[in-house]
């Protein structure tokens, strides 16, 4: 099953999970598009991010996150971007 087209370029910025998840980041480098999720350290407050290529396929986009796929979608109407394995997340 295909999914709806999604622009990548409307996902650029920075996106805040609804679930308490680490904060998510897209951005674009080259003719790339890529996902960042901040992990917090609670201790020492530092950030650390982890760094993923979006990719395509015929079932839509996903990255691989955790050895898994993870699919990535986004409510256009509601502006709602949902990373399966994360969760829900508004735009910053």
């Amino acid at each position: 099953m295909k999914t709806e087209n999604i622009n990548l370029d409307r996902l650029v910025g920075n996106w805040e999970s609804i679930n308490l998840n680490p904060t998510v980041i897209i951005y674009r480098s080259g003719e790339s598009y890529l996902l960042s999720v901040i992990h917090m350290n609670e201790t020492s407050k530092q950030a650390s991010p982890a760094t993923y290529e979006i990719q395509e396929d015929e079932d839509g986009f996903f990255i691989n996150y955790n050895l898994k796929r993870t699919a990535i979608s986004h409510d256009t109407k509601l502006d709602i971007l949902t990373i399966s394995a994360l969760g829900d997340y508004i735009r910053n």
